[in-house]
Parts: structure tokens; sequence; C-alpha cells
């Protein structure tokens, strides 16, 4: 699973015109700590915040050209200037992609650029090799569940407590977010458990979220 060049990237999924992809260079780091802080103030509690700290890029994320470490950041740019970020993150053992961030300033949002690195996220994971793309989405605004279930991702179930936010000023608590997934193979390639095996609960969510082939539902 070798992540893409940039050029690859601005041919899967062209960007509006102005705005341009690049890859997060070392010496951009300071600035794009400063972008995030002033985007998305509440990124300083939670998962999010390693994209805060410098020793998490260094020691992470593929910087200029790196290509071994396993976290992607890309980042949008209107000429000079710095207008927003995204990153992944791929798990080879499991050919898989989870899409960590996406932020955005939030005089450039309407732009769309959330929306373009949706569908991207297949096209690439797809050139990759990936299997399978998941990612997680707060509850707290619903504007990241649209773009998922836009790009075709499926909710498939809630996550209570695994990530904290401020609720308050100065009061952090553990949330609930939104588990979204896709995946990239037929499904003729999946091996669906032996109801046998799940408990009545377990098998009662598992028909909702994914009914067979002809049972009235959708995947």
């Amino acid at each position: 699973m070798e992540w893409p060049t940039i050029a690859q990237i601005s041919v899967l999924a062209p960007l509006p015109d102005g705005y341009r992809y690049e890859k997060l260079l070392r010496a951009d780091v300071p600035a794009l700590i400063t972008g995030i802080q002033r985007w998305h103030p509440d990124i300083a509690v939670g998962g999010g915040s390693c994209y805060l700290r410098e020793a998490f890029y260094d020691a992470c994320v593929c910087l200029g050209d790196e290509t071994r470490k396993d976290v992607f950041v890309g980042v949008f740019k209107r000429a000079d200037d710095l207008v927003g970020m995204w990153s992944w993150e791929r798990l080879p053992d499991t050919m898989a992609m989870y899409g960590r961030l996406i932020v955005i300033a939030p005089e450039h949002r309407s732009a769309k650029l959330a929306s373009t690195v949706m569908p991207l996220a297949e096209r690439v994971g797809r050139a990759m090799g990936a299997e399978f793309l998941f990612g997680l989405a707060t509850l707290k605004i619903p504007h990241m569940q649209y773009a998922l279930e836009s790009a075709g991702f499926q909710l498939i179930g809630f996550t209570s407590g695994y990530d904290c936010e401020e609720v308050a000023p100065g009061d952090v608590r553990r949330v609930f977010e939104g588990v979204y997934c896709k995946v990239l193979v037929p499904e003729g390639e999946l091996v669906r458990p032996d109801p046998a095996n799940l408990t009545p609960r377990a098998r009662a969510l598992f028909d909702v979220l994914f009914p067979q082939p002809g049972a009235g539902g959708s995947r």
C-alpha cells in the first residue's frame, strides 16, 4: 500500500480553480499547527490533539519525500496561503485506511474542499490496494455525517466514549461518535457470520445493518 503522489491525487480529485494540493513539508508543520488551532479550537483535547504537537509529525507522518510512515497529511493551498488539511492512516496488515482528520479554514469552507476529499479517499484507497475504509464522525454538528453519507459511506454504529471533547469551557467529557465504513471488495468476498455464533442481540443488530441481499434492505 504505497502512498500516492500529489500529482496522482490531483488527477483523481481535481480541486476548484485557484486551489491546489500539497504534501506536508517539515517546514510547514508550525504553520499548520497554528492554522488548526485557529480553524478548529475544539481539537485541543481528544484524539485529534496529536495534530497540535510537532513530535507527532516527526514520529508518525510522512513529510516531504518520506513514504514509509503510515500517516499521510495533505494540505490545501490557495496561492501561498495554507487553507486546510486532511489526514489518512494506512493499516497495511488489514489492507485498510482510516480517515483521521479534515479541517478547513472557515473562510474557505464554501469551496467544499472537504467534500472533494471524501470521494478521493475511495479513489486513492483503490489505487493503493486498500479493501476497507473507515472513519469517525462527530455528532456535535451534522456536516461530517452528511459528507460521509454523500460519499457512500455506511453508518455502522456509534462509539460510546471512545473520544472526548470540551463540551463547555473547562468541561471535558467522553462523547458519542458515528462510525462509518466503506468496503472496497465485492459482496461475494465477504464471509457472513453463522447466525448460530451470534447472541440474539448481536444477530438482531447485524440483520439491521447488513440484511441479506434481496431481503428488502441495502448495504
